[in-house]
């Protein structure tokens, strides 16, 4: 037969050895409470910021020029981009660093190497994302209440420094670029000038007809756009792979610009049926247009990077700002105390079965040698 397991039976065993129970119970808990109390309290702080918005990282306003504007996009001025970029600055190394530095962490954490003192912040900080609000979270805890706010606040503060920096780098890494084009271009717009002076004053004035002059005008405003797109196209492949949809988008404008200059010069209004003079004048007026074109181009994308180079607006926004706290959040000594109880309660119980065990392997041990 099988025995029947019998609920009395376990309620007896733990009512045998309900002293030792009681008495590991008590024993935990009082350590515990003794522990905790012992223990150094921590306190919590927390400061929110707002989701970057459009603009606020000293972002290009480039509605006239959309692939200049997906340039900037790339470079990490758009919202989402920043987002990451934001939470990517917040857990850098520089980042630890700087705060390292500023509260003397080293000696708060008692580290030996500016490793250590990482690691233990590391510990002590956490950068959270809202997934519903978008809402940025950076919460410290110290032992001091005051220096738990002032990491919290310095983490925003350094935050707004670093990101309006690598921003203004990237702006100006740009207008460096767009400015230097801009320069050469106007010595090739100077130098279109005068040779076409020099040609009217050496052959006196050659007039060609209406529809010679609108060809020229529209061809040179091709190729114009075409060399103001490859410029931008330069800006965008210092931050861009070959591969990024923005970038095969104005690849693409420029080998559609680059066939239809191709079809007007095979068209009907060739400017090989201009006669000679004629021909030369319209080559020297077609090449001026096209450097007053890039020209004007480039001025316009030059006066937008400036502007973003030089705008000061705050990147981060903060929705609330982090403050001492009054309480502590560690260590939880009832919360604490009653895991001890739970556990040692457990514990005692296994404990009184373990020793109910051993104790009939005794007795029938002593009943068989008899």
């Amino acid at each position: 037969m099988d025995e029947e397991i019998n609920l009395l039976d376990y309620l007896r065993v733990i009512n045998r050895y309900r002293a030792l129970i009681i008495t590991i119970c008590i024993i935990s808990v009082l350590l515990t409470m003794i522990v905790s109390l012992l223990m150094p309290k921590i306190y919590e702080s927390t400061v929110t910021i707002l989701s970057p918005q459009d603009g606020s990282r000293g972002g290009m306003s480039l509605a006239a020029f959309p692939e200049l504007q997906s340039a900037m996009g790339i470079m990490g001025m758009g919202q989402k981009s920043s987002m990451d970029t934001f939470v990517a600055i917040l857990n850098s190394r520089n980042m630890a660093d700087a705060v390292i530095k500023q509260f003397n962490l080293l000696m708060v954490y008692k580290a030996k190497i500016i490793e250590d003192a990482r690691r233990g912040l590391k510990e002590a900080t956490k950068v959270s994302v809202g997934k519903k609000n978008d809402l940025i979270t950076i919460t410290v805890q110290d032992t001091d209440a005051k220096r738990a706010a002032g990491i919290a606040n310095f983490y925003v503060s350094n935050l707004d420094l670093m990101s309006r920096g690598l921003a203004l780098s990237q702006a100006q890494q740009a207008r460096i670029f767009i400015e230097k084009r801009l320069k050469e271009t106007e010595k090739s717009l100077i130098d279109a000038e005068e040779r076409l002076t020099g040609f009217k004053t050496q052959q006196e004035i050659v007039e060609i007809g209406e529809q010679a002059k609108a060809a020229i005008g529209a061809s040179a405003q091709i190729e114009g756009e075409i060399m103001a797109s490859e410029v931008q196209l330069k800006v965008m492949q210092s931050y861009a792979t070959a591969d990024h949809p923005d970038v095969s988008k104005l690849r693409l404008k420029i080998e559609q610009l680059k066939k239809e200059l191709g079809k007007m010069k095979c068209g009907k209004e060739s400017f090989s049926k201009t006669p000679r003079l004629g021909l030369d004048i319209t080559r020297l007026m077609r090449e001026l247009k096209i450097q007053e074109t890039v020209f004007e181009l480039l001025t316009q994308q030059y006066e937008q990077v400036k502007i973003s180079e030089a705008r000061d607006t705050p990147s981060v926004q903060v929705l609330d700002t982090a403050v001492a706290s009054a309480k502590k959040c560690k260590p939880k000594i009832k919360a604490n105390m009653m895991i001890a109880g739970t556990l040692s309660l457990f514990m005692g119980v296994f404990l009184a079965f373990f020793l109910e065990y051993l104790k009939r392997i005794k007795e029938e041990g002593g009943v068989g040698s008899n």
